[in-house]
């Protein structure tokens, strides 16, 4: 299995090809804004430049030079917002603020555009080849599509420019050129605007798409790194699980059999035939333990209690736990129903562990088991006993963690200390 640091520098490079991908396509904005700044450069200058030619043949040097100082003015100013608005447009990594003017810039934007526009008709006067003085107007419509999202906003400054520059037509040429004027710019002014939006609407789309493929990368690296990380927890857990087996079943076999053991020793001189009867004891425990032990290898497949109810593993426990001295009492409330395994297996252990440690650390001499099936939303299990107790769960205590871990994974309520009457006590209650 693949470690999560080794996961984690590999999902992270990951991460920088699809970044670099994607910066790829952020190239293309230097190529938009050649062809764009070309477009512009025409229709801005082509009309300044036969224009102005015409009034310097004319001896109108003044006004040429106004008019083309204007136009320079004009085509660089657009030229300028044009590189911002592509750069905003190609390289803006928020999708939901694709550019990063205000209203009221927006709004100074275009007045500054329509007051150029009209200052350039307005110096060209009579000279007006093929249409040209409409050209002035073409960047406001351009931009119109580019930087306004709604078509309620793009009608509107449509509708400003026309009114301006009809007017201004009317002023200086009369009735008849002014409504051609007037057709002439709708029908110039929204194939432009439109060409221009649909063109940007196209990017916004293509751009949300690539963001869209580079989260879904990411998001794609980050599952994998998450997916490394619960395995490696599933291990871990795999590991205290089987360290709570070993520690609970095989633990308390070699309780019992060196208590049995000691008993046996005692007893071998005086009483041979009770000696005997704790080494049987002995070797029962040691077996049960060893079976344990196989059953923890073979990944726990098997419990104590697989063909056997609860309360017969209860009394088997409590027949191999029993020695001259110590006195065990199996007790049971409530009528006895079936149980999930892992409900029965976590029980046992706490009748396993509360034995255990009655016997090697309270000084108890009488030991009592009880079973409560009275409730029917969950089963609880006691072991107590007449010793010291204790009042609180000893650091170096992992059988009685272990305990608290079962409880806890399945629901269920651990307590473990002394009662009120004294002694010490160890309670599970599982939902059941």
């Amino acid at each position: 299995m693949v470690s999560i640091k080794a996961s984690k520098s590999f999902n992270q490079l990951r991460l920088k090809e699809g970044g670099a991908h994607l910066e790829g396509k952020y190239l293309s904005a230097k190529w938009m804004v050649l062809v764009a700044g070309a477009i512009l450069a025409w229709i801005s200058l082509m009309p300044i430049a036969w224009i102005g030619f015409m009034m310097f043949q004319d001896k109108m040097s003044a006004k040429a030079s106004l008019l083309i100082t204007c136009g320079l003015l004009t085509f660089l100013g657009n030229l300028f917002l044009l590189h911002r608005l592509l750069y905003d447009l190609y390289r803006e990594d928020r999708p939901k603020k694709e550019l990063t003017h205000t209203r009221a810039q927006i709004t100074g934007i275009f007045s500054v555009q329509i007051l150029l526009a009209l200052a350039c008709n307005h110096l060209s006067v009579w000279y007006n080849p093929i249409g040209m003085q409409q050209w002035f107007w073409m960047p406001v419509a351009g931009f119109s599509g580019v930087l306004l999202r709604w078509r309620r906003h793009m009608f509107l400054v449509l509708f400003i420019t026309l009114v301006i520059s009809t007017a201004h037509e009317y002023a200086v040429n009369g009735l008849h050129p002014a409504v051609f004027w007037m057709f002439g710019q709708i029908t110039t002014s929204v194939f432009i605007m439109g060409c221009c939006f649909a063109m940007t609407q196209a990017s916004r789309q293509r751009m949300n798409t690539a963001r869209l493929a580079a989260e879904l990368r990411s998001a794609n690296a980050q599952l994998e790194l998450q997916a490394d990380q619960v395995a490696v927890l599933a291990v871990e857990q795999e590991r205290n699980r089987l360290a709570r087996e070993i520690h609970d079943a095989v633990g308390h076999s070699l309780t019992v059999v060196g208590a049995q053991l000691e008993v046996a020793e005692s007893l071998i001189e005086q009483e041979p035939a009770r000696a005997l009867d704790s080494i049987q004891k002995a070797q029962r425990a040691s077996r049960e333990g060893l079976a344990e032990i196989r059953r923890s290898i073979s990944s726990l497949r098997a419990t104590p209690q697989e063909q056997r109810t609860l309360a017969e593993s209860l009394t088997s426990l409590i027949t191999g736990a029993e020695r001259p001295g110590l006195k065990l009492v199996l007790q049971q409330s409530g009528r006895s129903r079936a149980l999930p395994s892992l409900v029965e297996i976590s029980l046992f252990r706490c009748a396993q562990e509360g034995i255990t440690n009655a016997c090697r650390h309270a000084g108890a001499s009488e030991i009592t088991v009880h079973l409560d099936f009275t409730s029917d939303e969950c089963v609880i299990l006691s072991v107590m006993d007449n010793g010291r107790g204790f009042s609180r769960i000893p650091e170096n205590s992992h059988g009685l963690k272990g305990l608290s871990e079962r409880a806890a994974l399945l629901n269920g309520d651990f307590f473990a200390g002394t009662e009120k009457h004294g002694g010490g006590c160890c309670r599970m209650a599982i939902p059941a």
